[in-house]
């Protein structure tokens, strides 16, 4: 199976996911469990975008700086809430909110939005 089908595949997925964990009660092991299997969909996300080059061929494209940001932002969100669950300080409860709010958003929703530029298989699916 073609790494864009995986990789589509899971960001779809991860899009109602996040939001679910974004909207709902924080620290149960609800939201624990499921953003635990969220981060595992990024970064099953990232990790396929290394092998997509549609718009390049074997060249990266500037999007392609998300995948590095993206880790980064996860291992600093979690590094932030075990810090957090060790010493109770709100700053690393924060950190870990705006961190995971912003790989959702930019990992997601503006890596989304550039899936739509022509060239792309999204764009061919909803505009051909």
């Amino acid at each position: 199976m073609s790494p864009i089908y995986i990789h589509a595949f899971f960001a779809l997925i991860a899009v109602p996911v996040g939001l679910y964990i974004l909207l709902t009660k924080k620290g149960t092991q609800k939201h624990k469990l499921t953003g635990r299997i969220w981060t595992l969909f990024l970064l099953i996300v990232s990790f396929t975008a290394l092998f997509i080059q549609a718009i390049n061929p074997g060249e990266y494209s500037l999007i392609h700086l998300l995948i590095p940001w993206t880790i980064g932002s996860l291992i600093y969100s979690i590094w932030s809430i075990r810090k957090f669950q060790k010493t109770k300080l709100q700053k690393y409860k924060k950190a870990h909110m705006y961190s995971m709010i912003g790989v959702y958003v930019g990992a997601l929703l503006v890596a989304g939005v550039f899936t739509l530029m022509p060239g792309r298989l999204f764009y061919e699916i909803l505009f051909s």
